[in-house]
């Protein structure tokens, strides 16, 4: 017969297999739920995402984020569609595409904008923005530096169906340019820098969003598989990414020496294109403009079918109360 001492062990077993067993299946119930994979370009405009995982602010909110490092927007866009990401940072125009494509997918905030992030940079014999009809500009086609050119032209009133549109791997731009074969290259940072630098006086910035009325906002899509079934997960992000932007605001020395780090700029040059930005965590009625604006410069140019109203893709329940 098993005696008291030897009974009362044989509880405290049982209890404890109970109680691991118990935390297996709560653990296996969350699993998942607080993983994201969240897909952005180590390059300027992104600055809020390099900082939020260097500065580990994803971990201090409990949530386990698997970067996808993708060359642009619109790689960001694709990784949505593909089911490969929850959720992408991207630009104006990749975003209009991206909820044009009615998959579900919703804007949750915008983290950053910046009214002249795009520059067309050109061979310096170009000096006025009608010089670019007949001439081969190179972009990454359906980025936002597209949109943006299309919107430049119109504003600057420059026939786009005389302009030899290149279609180019943002990283071909600048040696594009200094082989020749291309006129001048439209794009954000560190695009733009790294032209002037490789091609130094033989090119100069022609122009720029600037004054377009736009503020370019870089934003956060959520697939709808995300919006249904990580939505606490969708909120600790945005609260890591307000972080974030605080600290990029209060420590720009540290904020870009952790950006450079990423971008392979000097920090000098990191700091010269971050601070053509603003670092801020919301959702407005200048982005709505925005957005709106770009939508109809690629429904123009045949992008897509019709300009959708972007209230109706967007959903700010995530974003932390002020």
């Amino acid at each position: 017969m098993m005696n008291k001492k030897m009974l009362a062990i044989v509880l405290v077993i049982v209890v404890v297999i109970a109680a691991v067993g118990v935390a297996i299946l709560m653990m296996s119930s969350d699993d998942g739920e607080m993983d994201l994979t969240v897909a952005y370009s180590e390059k300027m405009n992104y600055e809020t995402l390099m900082v939020a995982n260097d500065k580990g602010y994803f971990d201090d909110v409990g949530l386990n984020v698997t970067p996808a490092i993708v060359t642009g927007g619109i790689q960001a866009a694709e990784a949505i569609v593909t089911g490969s990401a929850d959720v992408a940072a991207m630009g104006d125009a990749p975003a209009v595409q991206l909820i044009s494509k009615g998959i579900g997918a919703k804007i949750i905030g915008r983290i950053a904008g910046a009214e002249g992030m795009h520059r067309i940079i050109s061979d310096s014999n170009l000096t006025e923005p009608e010089d670019l009809e007949g001439k081969k500009v190179g972009m990454q086609q359906s980025s936002s530096s597209h949109g943006a050119f299309l919107q430049w032209c119109k504003a600057n009133e420059v026939d786009t169906d005389l302009v030899k549109f290149v279609y180019l791997n943002p990283t071909y731009l600048a040696e594009a340019m200094y082989s020749g074969q291309i006129d001048a290259m439209v794009g954000s940072e560190p695009w733009a820098i790294n032209t002037e630098n490789l091609c130094g006086d033989s090119v100069h910035e022609l122009g720029s969003s600037s004054g377009l009325g736009s503020s370019f906002p870089i934003v956060l899509v959520a697939s709808h598989k995300a919006l249904t079934e990580k939505g606490e997960a969708l909120s600790r992000l945005l609260e890591a990414l307000d972080m974030a932007n605080d600290h990029i605001n209060g420590d720009w020395n540290d904020s870009m020496d952790i950006c450079a780090a990423h971008t392979g700029l000097t920090v000098g040059n990191q700091s010269k294109g971050s601070g053509l930005q603003f670092f801020e965590l919301g959702f407005n009625a200048t982005d709505v403009q925005s957005l709106t604006m770009t939508a109809m410069g690629l429904m123009d140019f045949g992008k897509i079918d019709t300009v959708p109203i972007i209230m109706d893709h967007v959903d700010l329940s995530y974003l932390p109360e002020e």
